[in-house]
């Protein structure tokens, strides 16, 4: 049997529609969807990359006032009654404090460098600029506070206070008598673009004359 392989016209016209492909018309529509299919990757992407790289400044900034907290806290928590003396003799408190910082004596300090030296000293934070700094003495007595370290930059203003051991809160505090010292310090700091920070340390406790301790020990 023989097979007339001819399409038909009406076939033939199907097949050749289906050869066309797609028209400028289509075409420009597919493009346009595309783009704004890829447009919108583009900004999903970017938006994710913006906040990773927001989510990384926070983390930072919380680590260094973390940091802060920390080095602080040590140092406050080991603050020691004991009075100095300045560059020219001058007899300097064992503790004395301002609105923007404060200076004092502290235990636990560590040699440096192996060399030897006393296991206290004194330290200082103030606002220097736009800057907290911490500034140490090489030797307790007869030397000057150097420059310091920056903690924390962009820092607009400092508002310490003091609060003594009957509750009170002072701007100032001052050693007299007997060499006292705060029972907490306030520090609440103001940064550029970020919210207020306000921190609240505890002092070593200052001890009893010794009139009192050999009597409470009797």
């Amino acid at each position: 049997m023989r097979y007339d392989c001819a399409f038909s016209p009406l076939a033939r016209a199907d097949v050749e529609k289906g050869a066309r492909g797609f028209t400028l018309v289509e075409m420009l529509v597919a493009l346009s969807i595309f783009a704004l299919i890829a447009a919108m990757g583009v900004g999903l992407l970017r938006s994710s990359v913006d906040t990773q790289d927001a989510v990384q400044e926070r983390l930072k900034g919380m680590s260094g006032i973390n940091r802060l907290r920390a080095v602080m806290a040590n140092d406050l928590a080991q603050a020691v009654q004991r009075p100095t003396r300045g560059p020219a003799g001058e007899a300097v408190p064992a503790f004395a404090g301002s609105t923007s910082g404060f200076a004092f004596v502290h235990g636990g300090a560590g040699a440096i460098d192996g060399s030897p030296r006393p296991n206290v000293e004194r330290v200082a934070y103030a606002l220097v600029g736009r800057e907290w700094r911490r500034a140490t003495q090489p030797m307790l007595d007869g030397t000057a506070l150097g420059e310091g370290d920056r903690l924390v930059g962009d820092v607009v203003a400092v508002a310490v206070r003091y609060r003594d051991e009957r509750g009170n809160w002072a701007e100032s505090w001052s050693s007299e008598p007997g060499d006292r010292l705060p029972r907490a310090v306030e520090v609440r700091m103001t940064r550029r673009a970020r919210e207020p920070l306000t921190m609240l340390f505890l002092t070593a406790p200052t001890l009893p004359p010794p009139s009192i301790a050999a009597v409470s020990a009797s």
